[in-house]
């Protein structure tokens, strides 16, 4: 059975698959992993970030899930793949039916058709026996630039034992933290640095980091992010799976929204993903509320998330030093707390990834 999927999955042009454990179908996502290229994911809502990176750079992503992460990822959905026009076929594993015996995956997975299609998200249920189908609905999303769903049903599968590896060994790292304190607003940064930003493939923040970017240093390769908080290294990574070399402009807000995104990067291999955290320790778009990051260290966080390349300053003319270099790295830029008095960007969400898109290929 799991063969046949392959196939399928091959006949239909995916090129990359995005996924998480469940017991299930594990020979099958163990399947996929050997046959594609593929990335285990720590969250599912990140991955749909990775999958609309990894499309406009022009990969054929899939995504496999199970029915209690499908929630996970419900905004993301809606506020970036919907929103932006962006196909998606999306395997999930369909739990909480068919004889579940654990109690918690009965709520979703009861719920899960009622659910997508009050979405507007098609699907089928996968038996076994619908091959042809399946291949129909997964080649559907790329050739309509649609979402599309499919349940696997759970009682179907081959079993496969539990796998084994050896844990790999973390090197010892000499840590050495500097930076003063924040002396400029992320608007005077990056208008400090915009010589360095020009020309490069930008992955943009929500809200007034994308309006103050789009008026210091508007250009069609930057994707501005109308909604969607905390996925912009999500987008950035996918894009740059796909061999782009990418600077993705972070917030502390949105990097503490999925900080897991930063672990799932290092363990992915990416090439040349530079993450400019601005920092201001403030949710700048909804009126400047302190964040967490008041109280934290989110340079040493990309350290224990395995960069390598860490760096810190307060000072324009440094962070332009820093961004010279094509390699993967994670600047963090101390702000002040404020948003400069532009304007909201006036392209609409299909315009922006259209634009982008033609750009970066």
């Amino acid at each position: 059975m799991e063969e046949e999927v392959i196939s399928a999955l091959e006949s239909a042009g995916i090129n990359f698959i995005l996924s998480l454990p469940c017991e299930k179908i594990k020979r099958l996502i163990h399947l996929a992993n050997q046959n594609f290229d593929s990335l285990t994911l720590c969250r599912e809502e990140e991955g749909v970030g990775i999958a609309a990176g990894l499309y406009m750079a022009g990969r054929r992503p899939l995504m496999i899930i199970q029915s209690s992460g499908f929630g996970n990822c419900i905004n993301a959905l809606m506020s970036l793949t919907f929103c932006y026009q962006m196909p998606l076929p999306i395997l999930i594993s369909w739990r909480g039916v068919y004889g579940e015996a654990i109690e918690a995956q009965k709520p979703m997975g009861e719920r899960l058709p009622r659910l997508l299609n009050a979405l507007g998200i098609e699907y089928i249920v996968f038996d076994g026996k619908n091959v042809d189908e399946f291949e129909n609905t997964v080649a559907g999303a790329y050739e309509e630039g649609k979402v599309k769903a499919i349940l696997l049903r759970p009682d179907i599968w081959t079993p496969m034992p539990d796998i084994s590896f050896p844990r790999p060994v973390v090197s010892e790292k000499n840590i050495t933290v500097q930076g003063g304190g924040a002396r400029y607003t992320r608007y005077e940064i990056l208008e400090g640095i915009k010589n360095e930003l020009a020309g490069e493939i930008i992955v943009s923040n929500i809200g007034y980091p994308s309006r103050e970017l789009y008026d210091i240093l508007d250009q069609s390769t930057n994707f501005y992010m109308l909604g969607s908080m905390g996925l912009a290294s999500a987008i950035g990574l996918g894009l740059t799976l796909a061999g782009k070399e990418v600077v993705v402009i972070e917030g502390d807000g949105s990097i503490l929204m999925n900080p897991s995104t930063l672990f799932t990067a290092i363990n992915s291999g990416a090439g040349a993903l530079t993450i400019l955290a601005i920092d201001n320790a403030a949710y700048g778009s909804t009126g400047n509320q302190m964040t967490a990051a008041a109280k934290a260290d989110l340079q040493l966080l990309a350290i224990a998330a395995g960069f390598d390349k860490t760096f810190r300053s307060s000072e324009p003319d440094e962070v332009a030093e820093f961004l010279k270099a094509k390699d993967t790295k994670f600047i963090h830029v101390l702000a002040r707390p404020g948003n400069a008095n532009v304007p909201t960007i006036p392209l609409k969400a299909v315009r922006i990834k259209e634009r982008f898109m033609e750009a970066i290929r």
